[in-house]
């Protein structure tokens, strides 16, 4: 009989070609930088056969699984990926952002309200929703919003034949009958499953609000740009409390269910998007007119939510809706005694209940009730360890932006807050993954970036050189907070074997050199709050935020194609980039005495350079800076900090 010891699986050495695939696979979730897979892809052909199949995607799943990622099709996309997702990581944590500035003609509102032309006018408010759209071997970014009465879109090809061209939509509200002011577009949805469409057609469909209680579903097909295909009335049900739509606030659409529910100022209306569920009723001509209107749907259910003008019921208006999860649709309130409610669909009808209080001890900010709930953001945790997967972000009218487990009966889980404007509300809130999201200040034309502050999976610096050196510039945060400290005598080299970092790399996966920042937007206007954000997807490099009178486009550096090489065509704004400035603005958590916060942070400002003039002797210097080469100091040529 053999011995133990004489038994082998194999009578070759042991390598990473003889390993079974699925051992590979485990192995590729090690791997933490796309240089890695790729250097292991260079190997040998086996490897790079299985690494061009399987590992970029399992690269791009294990680094990046808090994102949501649209349909990919191909391997190469795959690869294409994880290029755009670590380039993206990279430039928001040194913001590397470019920003631009889309400036509509000056329009007169009123008397004159359909005449383009230079001088003094009344701005419109900038309302924006943004969807990418994979249709076989083409893809496109649709972006959608409205200004004023008006209404304009953008078809941006990213993939098929129509690559890298920008196609440009308008349409005027006036050649529809509407007008500026009671006509305003007040909230707008980019229809995000097909199914949803009226009609046959594949064109994509957008829901459009309006001050005068109007809600329609447009085409944004280029051939029929704005063209209403359904109206949605309100309620003809005797037995509603309420049955007239009017000044519409806001809307959100329950994918799942195919619903939607539209708010007004006092009210919630619900309809049904599924085709055999909507009854439909045919459009008939007004009178003098040979042209039939749209056809239209009434509400399955109105609910006049302040018909109880007492108690726990009271409220000014309601500002915001989403829904949170398949029956759950949260309500923010402004000047509410329960400012957050949810409201459950059951069979027997609407169950509403009242969120959690902050009180004293959560941090409610100088000492008074919390009664304005601004902009609610659903949050997917499933992905985080411990967490339900069925989250809330909520906004309020003391600056903080607080996380709710829906599970749990506290009334929030995690408290977040500028650093330095503490008490600015913030108006509209932007996910990006469970890595970062941005909140668009209330009173100012700024951008407030803010990290979860969950465990990351990717660090861009894991990339870069070693070293026993701190990460520079260090960091100024408002608060007075110590550096993290490190012994000067820690390795200068990571040992991957005994899993200790050099000093560089541990320094810099730290939260105080990880700060948030805010930026601020151009615009002609610097009271200008931030109306609405949008994205394409999770995993775009493109943001689009809405201001009073412009509309501005942020986009990661890496990804912008600086200068912009992209064919437009019809466009109806013009185009200019803009330098802008930042501020690190610390940890993001909230600050538990005002007096912390006592310091003004440096202002760092973009200054557009040539790459290529820069001194390539300093190049590793560059690459290892926390910020972009944009918002660098150069030596001996001034300072971009101040």
């Amino acid at each position: 009989m053999e011995s133990i010891g004489s038994l082998s699986i194999s009578d070759e050495a042991p390598n990473l070609t003889t390993l079974p695939a699925d051992i590979l696979y485990i192995v590729l979730t090690y791997l933490d930088t796309t240089k890695s897979v790729a250097h292991l892809a260079a190997t040998c052909k086996s490897l790079h056969h299985l690494i061009s199949e399987r590992g970029w995607r399992i690269f791009v799943t294990s680094r990046f699984n808090t994102f949501t990622l649209t349909e990919i099709s191909s391997s190469d996309e795959w690869k294409e990926l994880a290029r755009s997702l670590t380039s993206q990581s990279r430039d928001w944590d040194r913001r590397a952002l470019v920003v631009d500035n889309l400036n509509p003609p000056t329009k007169y509102r009123g008397r004159n309200r359909n005449r383009f032309r230079s001088g003094q006018s009344i701005p419109s408010n900038i309302i924006v929703d943004a969807h990418h759209q994979h249709q076989g071997n083409d893809a496109r970014d649709l972006v959608f919003w409205g200004a004023g009465e008006d209404i304009f879109a953008i078809l941006r090809h990213t993939r098929g034949s129509k690559a890298l061209t920008d196609e440009w939509l308008s349409s005027t509200g006036a050649s529809s009958g509407y007008n500026s002011g009671r006509d305003d577009v007040t909230c707008v949805s980019i229809l995000k499953d097909g199914k949803y469409n009226y009609g046959q057609g594949e064109d994509p469909q957008v829901l459009v609000g309006r001050a005068s209680g109007h809600l329609h579903l447009v085409s944004m097909g280029a051939g029929d740009f704005g063209r209403t295909v359904l109206d949605f009335r309100g309620s003809n049900r005797p037995d509603d409390k309420v049955s007239r739509q009017t000044e519409i606030q806001a809307l959100d659409i329950n994918y799942k269910k195919g619903l939607l529910a539209a708010a007004t100022k006092q009210s919630l209306f619900f309809y049904p998007l599924n085709n055999d569920r909507q009854n439909v009723q045919n459009g008939i001509a007004k009178d003098g007119s040979e042209v039939e209107e749209p056809p239209y749907v009434w509400a399955d259910e109105a609910l006049a939510l302040k018909a109880d003008r007492s108690g726990s019921g009271t409220f000014e208006f309601i500002r915001s809706v989403k829904f949170v999860n398949e029956d759950t649709l949260a309500v923010g309130l402004n000047k509410a005694y329960n400012p957050l409610q949810y409201l459950k669909c059951r069979p027997t009808g609407i169950e509403i209940s009242y969120a959690p209080k902050p009180s004293d001890t959560d941090h409610v900010g100088n000492g008074h009730t919390l009664r304005t709930v601004r902009a609610i953001l659903p949050v997917d945790t499933s992905s985080v360890a411990g967490a339900s997967g069925n989250a809330v972000l909520t906004t309020w009218d003391d600056g903080t932006i607080r996380l709710q487990d829906l599970r749990t009966p506290s009334p929030a889980d995690k408290i977040f807050q500028d650093n330095f404007e503490l008490s600015t509300p913030i108006n509209a809130l932007l996910a990006r993954g469970l890595e970062r999201f941005v909140a668009g200040s209330a009173y100012s034309p700024v951008l407030k970036v803010f990290d979860f502050r969950w465990p990351k999976r990717y660090y861009h610096t894991s990339a870069l050189a070693c070293g026993n050196d701190a990460p520079y510039p260090t960091p100024r945060p408002p608060t007075i907070v110590p550096e993290p400290s490190s012994p000067d005598s820690r390795a200068a080299v990571c040992d991957y074997v005994a899993g200790r970092e050099c000093r560089w790399h541990a320094l810099s996966r730290h939260d105080f050199f990880r700060p948030n920042f805010s930026m601020w937007l151009p615009t002609a206007d610097d009271r200008s709050p931030v109306y609405s954000l949008a994205s394409p997807s999770a995993a775009s490099p493109t943001l689009f935020a809405g201001l009073s009178g412009n509309l501005v486009e942020i986009t990661a550096k890496s990804s912008s194609g600086w200068p912009s090489k992209r064919v437009v065509k019809g466009a109806a704004y013009t185009r200019q980039t803009t330098p802008t400035a930042f501020i690190d603005t610390g940890s993001g958590f909230v600050v538990e005495d005002v007096a912390q916060s006592q310091r003004v942070p440096l202002m760092h400002r973009q200054v557009f350079r040539d790459m290529g003039r820069l001194d390539p002797g300093r190049e590793g210097w560059r690459r290892r800076h926390r910020l972009d080469e944009w918002l660098q100091e150069v030596p001996g040529g001034g300072q971009n900090g101040i």
